[in-house]
């Protein structure tokens, strides 16, 4: 198995969700730079989590804004990643009852 080039980031895609954020902490506890895709990168209520992560780590983290449902919203943030772990699932709020 390849080894993987630890100084190009990670990019982590639905960043903020349950299970990246383990892989976030894991990438981070081994010094990684990760690339944190999320909704919405102003949301600083969503991102205190993985904040408090880049605190206690000696890796860095970098967010960017990408959806899904929004077609190249991920172009950015995969620039020069490596690796990619996709755990983003796609969320609508248009739904009628």
């Amino acid at each position: 198995m390849e080894k993987i080039d630890t100084t190009k980031p990670v990019l982590v895609t639905g960043a903020t969700g349950y299970v990246a954020g383990w892989v976030v902490k894991r990438l981070l506890d081994e010094g990684l730079t990760v690339h944190a895709a999320v909704r919405d990168p102003d949301n600083q209520e969503k991102l205190k989590y993985l904040n408090a992560l880049v605190d206690t780590a000696p890796g860095k983290i970098k967010y960017f804004k990408a959806d899904l449902l929004d077609e190249g919203s991920f172009a950015q943030a995969m620039q020069g990643c490596q690796v990619v772990f996709h755990t983003a699932s796609p969320f609508t709020s248009k739904i009628k009852d």
